[in-house]
């Protein structure tokens, strides 16, 4: 094989460790006779072998980018990392160490492997590996795989005669296997395994696998026996998506399907099982905070360098990243719902039926619209949404505004028939409306009832949107989905109420917070659910899901910080006063608002593994 490999003059420590990587990739030579330290960005094309004897070790937020090259012409990628010496990619949770493709379309397979055969020192913690063939391929090796992201590859481990450990690792979204091993002793424990074609794939053993404590769901086949494996197995103590012992047997291909070969017996959990996939601490740290005059129940818009805030007291106010005020308006009357910005105006609607344009950079009134009386006149309003050159506005008398957001002039209005107390939701087609009378509707732009459902109790939030279509929501607790023509897809009781905390929708799952405490987390396409916390207090807020967690705060005065894998509870910030709105990310902090009257900026302080108890 052809190799375009730039060979380096190493930089010597202390004359023995050659140190590669800088700001811009580098080539590292084709063999490694000697320890070696790979830090920055490392471009490999062709293969690069680390022989017996030499050590090399990869430093937190390293990058390994692999060069796309079929010159075999079978379809996958001939680039790879050969280690029969000891390999040490030791990342972070913030510097997580990534092993990916270098194309600017990757796709799984374009390049081949981490070959490691022979070595009795393998240890790989916080790697992130994707768009391999064979990821992480070992044989007569022994190692240590933890807290590491195995996904979108073609196959993830593959183990051979080899002595491994696999802990709270997140192995999802690989066309083949997540793990194949055959003859080899492996622990298999603490990991979250889905959405792979099979979960895990026994090819063949002489030895018992110790398989337990881990999520294995979502896969075609949870856990598959190979065509010629004819002893049984035994598995305890894993969660296989679901309670139902027909259910778990339906995800497992063995005898049942094939009766040539073993059986599995199992002894399933009943219940998501915490304290799954990469794990991490976090600490929270008060930056600064501001104080109004009344409750900060509205969520702040964030623009840039600014953040806008209202409250009670009926101001709003221009925040700067260090909590300084930069500008206030008083609008003099209480304002509960979240301000929306689109360009250089923000829009604000208060408990007076008016909605306010205002000059983001300096509070100054562009335009009012006003709407009469009606019975709803209470807390909790629907936010303004902008919508290309509209604005539209829910109010209490049951009526969605559409308003030039230039001019605040009426192009249209819908008359609905009870308080609209959400923010209508658009899907770049269509809006979603929640009634309060329990009324669920989808308009069109120009304001044509496309098609209209009446649900058995008020609709308090917003729908969350999925690629299927929308999901709502009600107050009694029933969660529905619904097509985009308004067919239902699936609904879900919950038996416990949720007031004004929306469903959230990422990655294929649905996240939700009710009045009865439990923050929820279901697959979108079924409503299955995949794991609930109880979090001692009623929520009414929306959660926020950025890098893999979920802030979401309770009537006790707790902003939690929540794995989205894992379910586990991460920090807790505790204010003086509930916290109902949802938090927002402002520069690389946390803000959030609570009924003590102030606004809070908090860090994440990650405490290294290393450190925990």
């Amino acid at each position: 094989m052809v190799k375009r490999l730039l060979l380096l003059l190493p930089l010597v420590l202390g004359g023995c460790v050659g140190l590669f990587g800088t700001d811009r990739p580098l080539l590292p030579p084709a063999e490694i006779h000697r320890d070696t330290l790979w830090q920055g960005r490392i471009l490999i094309d062709g293969t690069v072998k680390v022989f017996k004897g030499a050590t090399l070790t990869i430093l937190p937020g390293t990058e390994i980018a692999f060069v796309r090259r079929d010159l075999d012409r079978d379809g996958l990628g001939d680039s790879t990392l050969v280690v029969e010496g000891a390999l040490h990619a030791l990342g972070t949770r913030l510097q997580p160490i990534l092993f990916r493709s270098a194309s600017a379309d990757p796709r799984p397979g374009d390049w081949l492997e981490l070959r490691v055969d022979f070595s009795r020192d393998v240890h790989l913690r916080y790697c992130q590996i994707r768009d391999s063939a064979y990821t992480l391929h070992a044989h007569f090796t022994r190692g240590l795989v933890e807290d590491c992201t195995i996904a979108h590859n073609i196959d993830g481990c593959r183990l051979g005669q080899a002595t491994f450990t696999i802990r709270n690792c997140l192995i999802e979204k690989n066309q083949g296997k997540g793990i194949n091993f055959r003859n080899s002793e492996v622990e298999v424990t603490g990991n979250i395994i889905r959405n792979n074609g099979s979960g895990i794939f026994l090819f063949e053993t002489d030895r018992t696998p110790s398989i337990h404590g881990n999520n294995i769901y979502g896969n075609r086949e949870n856990f598959r026996l190979g065509d010629f494996f004819t002893g049984d197995v035994r598995l305890s103590g894993n969660w296989w998506g679901t309670a139902d012992p027909e259910g778990v047997a339906a995800t497992i291909y063995d005898r049942r399907r094939d009766p040539s070969i073993g059986e599995v017996f199992l002894e399933p959990a009943s219940a998501w099982l915490p304290q799954s996939g990469p794990r991490e601490a976090l600490g929270i740290s008060e930056a600064w905070r501001f104080a109004t005059g009344g409750y900060v129940d509205a969520s702040p818009a964030v623009s840039g360098d600014l953040l806008y805030l209202a409250s009670w007291d009926g101001r709003i106010v221009a925040l700067d990243a260090k909590g300084a005020q930069r500008w206030s308006k008083d609008l003099g009357e209480v304002v509960d719902a979240a301000p929306a910005l689109s360009g250089d105006t923000l829009y604000c609607q208060s408990w007076g039926r008016q909605l306010y344009a205002l000059n983001r950079h300096d509070g100054a009134l562009q335009w009012r619209f006003g709407y009469g009386p009606s019975p709803a006149d209470d807390h909790r309003q629907g936010a303004p949404l902008p919508v290309a050159d509209l604005l539209l506005l829910p109010a209490w008398n049951g009526t969605l505004f559409a308003l030039e957001a230039a001019s605040g002039e009426v192009r249209w209005q819908y008359r609905g028939r009870s308080p609209l107390r959400a923010v209508p939701v658009f899907d770049g087609d269509r809006l979603y409306l929640s009634g309060g009378d329990g009324t669920f509707s989808a308009l069109a732009l120009d304001g044509t009832l496309l098609w209209s459902v009446l649900l058995e109790a008020p609709l308090l939030a917003p729908a969350a949107l999925t690629p299927a279509g929308p999901v709502v929501v009600t107050r009694s607790g029933t969660l529905v989905a619904f097509d985009r023509s308004g067919v239902e897809r699936w609904r879900k009781e919950l038996g416990e109420p949720c007031y004004y905390g929306a469903p959230v929708y990422s990655g294929g799952d649905l996240f939700l917070g009710t009045a009865g405490g439990t923050l929820w987390k279901f697959d979108a396409a079924s409503g299955a659910t995949i794991w609930s916390l109880d979090t001692g207090a009623s929520i009414y807020a929306t959660p926020l899901l950025i890098d893999g967690r979920i802030f979401i705060g309770d009537n006790s005065g707790s902003l939690l910080v929540v794995g989205a894998d894992s379910g586990d509870l991460l920090a807790t910030f505790r204010a003086e006063g509930e916290i109902q709105g949802t938090p927002a990310l402002f520069g690389k902090r946390i803000v959030v608002g609570s009924r003590d009257h102030n606004l809070y900026a908090l860090d994440l302080i990650e405490i290294p593994l290393e450190t925990q108890p």
